[in-house]
């Protein structure tokens, strides 16, 4: 999307504007749904932004064991938690493809790509994988969610947050690329600095040709901020400047937080947005700062208002967290001088869901990361969905992954043609049964703005059992059921 030029970056008090953002989600009422709760039909959503947080399990995330109320406890009451949402590997990187074109984990992907190169050898395999024994950047062949939605003319934009800082580093007006992937390729393709924590692990469009070979795709992909105007290259707005009106929002927003809002940092490099330049804890700390300040700006927006979804997902659950520094509050039961701490159950951090499969590179999606059997998947991160066409305080027991977002997206846009399975889902999207959100998610259909309700207030026990392949099952008596 070509937007005006770059703005100085709004600075609104974060707890006001929720509150505003709250109210005017009662009284605006405008807005219709073709949804339906008891057969699983998408609403009619217009806008949806999408947040990646880093490697947390379910149990650091919403259990009140780290300093993190405003995903534990607030956000939750504008919509729907997401009690058993997946990830499909570890590290990180292979949850970022797996997220955005259906692919399953490879050695160099799941090991965060030691060397920013090309997969080898780059050939088709079955169920829209490809063969990757070794490299991470995809060739032009594999496409991923924002050629799809190309290919149907909506608009898209990624935001990631202080890419470009250091131009040397990345470049941000080439899709945040670290350099040329091509031969050797670029060793140790970057990490958090003090003055710039972006890095490309955590931006998709970094790892697919399809993408970073399209001069078009790449002015879509910006900082968080914006870009100013360059030689040969206009100015793009950022987020806050974007949201100003309908006109100027992308139908779908993918944000990547920096290495220090997004979770992944338990101590800053440098900004955690807490304005004390002196104060650099991060973890779930961070990122509720992070969060404090997007959430609302978004909320308060014309397109959510009328038609938006807000989607905060963690890349994988992380084990164990206080042995990799990862997170603040990882222990239970008694102080540390009494030697009787244990850690939290790090068993959520190495399960999977929804039959995943491991792929033709390697025999387990996120074998052996952390130097332990982490086997089979991605571990339980849970997730948060905020909508007008979703009841606040929801909660959701049904199992979803990565592959079951990345169906849920295409659905909801309406891709319907091309993919592995001819009906517009890209690789393991597109496996037999996987369920997307339905209305255990999609739980409003009139798309009537509701009150904030305290998390739990309406909950969906209902696992889908094997026969039901895309749809929720409707407990009788149940509030679906009316």
């Amino acid at each position: 999307m070509r937007r005006p030029g770059r703005q100085p970056r709004i600075k609104l008090a974060a707890g006001l504007l929720a509150l505003s953002a709250a109210a005017a989600m009662v009284v605006t009422t405008s807005g219709t749904a073709q949804a339906d709760s008891q057969h699983g039909k998408t609403p009619k959503i217009g806008h949806v932004w999408t947040i990646i947080l880093e490697n947390k399990s379910y149990e650091a995330t919403f259990s009140g064991l780290n300093q993190n109320s405003y995903l534990w406890k607030t956000l939750p009451s504008y919509g729907a938690l997401l009690t058993q949402y997946y990830g499909t590997g570890h590290y990180s990187l292979d949850n970022y493809l797996s997220l955005v074109a259906g692919q399953a984990p490879a050695p160099d992907n799941q090991n965060d790509c030691p060397t920013y190169k090309n997969v080898s050898p780059g050939t088709p395999a079955a169920d829209g994988q490809v063969n990757a024994s070794s490299g991470c950047v995809y060739p032009a062949s594999t496409k991923t969610l924002f050629n799809q939605l190309d290919d149907k003319h909506v608009p898209w934009k990624i935001y990631a947050q202080d890419m470009g800082n250091t131009p040397t580093r990345e470049n941000a007006y080439a899709c945040g690329v670290p350099g040329d992937p091509s031969g050797a390729g670029v060793p140790d393709p970057g990490g958090a600095t003090p003055t710039d924590q972006y890095v490309p692990k955590h931006n998709p469009a970094a790892w697919f040709h399809s993408l970073s070979d399209n001069p078009r795709d790449c002015a879509d992909v910006v900082p968080l901020n914006g870009l100013p105007a360059a030689a040969g290259h206009p100015a793009e707005s950022g987020m806050a400047q974007d949201l100003k009106s309908i006109k100027t929002t992308p139908a779908f927003s993918w944000i990547t937080p920096d290495n220090c809002s997004d979770a992944h940092d338990a101590t800053c490099q440098g900004d955690n947005l807490s304005g004390d330049p002196n104060n650099h804890q991060g973890g779930l700390y961070a990122s509720d700062l992070f969060l404090e300040k997007v959430i609302p700006e978004i909320m308060a927006s014309p397109a959510f208002q009328k038609d938006g979804l807000i989607q905060i997902v963690f890349d994988e659950a992380f084990p164990p967290y206080k042995m990799y520094g990862n997170s603040i509050g990882d222990y239970t039961g008694n102080p540390p001088a009494s030697g009787l701490n244990t850690p939290t159950d790090t068993a959520q951090s190495v399960v999977a869901c929804c039959d995943e499969l491991p792929g033709p590179n390697t025999t387990q999606p996120g074998d052996q990361a952390f130097g332990q059997d982490t086997t089979p998947g991605g571990g339980i991160t849970g997730a948060v969905m905020i909508s007008r066409f979703i009841k606040p305080g929801s909660v959701s027991a049904q199992p979803y992954n990565h592959y079951s977002w990345l169906r849920s997206m295409e659905d909801l846009f309406g891709v319907k043609h091309g993919g592995t399975d001819g009906k517009g889902h890209l690789g393991y999207a597109a496996a037999d049964g996987l369920r997307p959100f339905g209305g255990d998610v999609y739980n409003n259909p009139s798309g009537r703005a509701l009150p904030p309700a305290p998390s739990g207030s309406i909950t969906y026990p209902a696992v889908a059992g094997v026969t039901d392949v895309g749809r929720p099952v409707i407990p009788a008596g149940s509030v679906y059921a009316h």
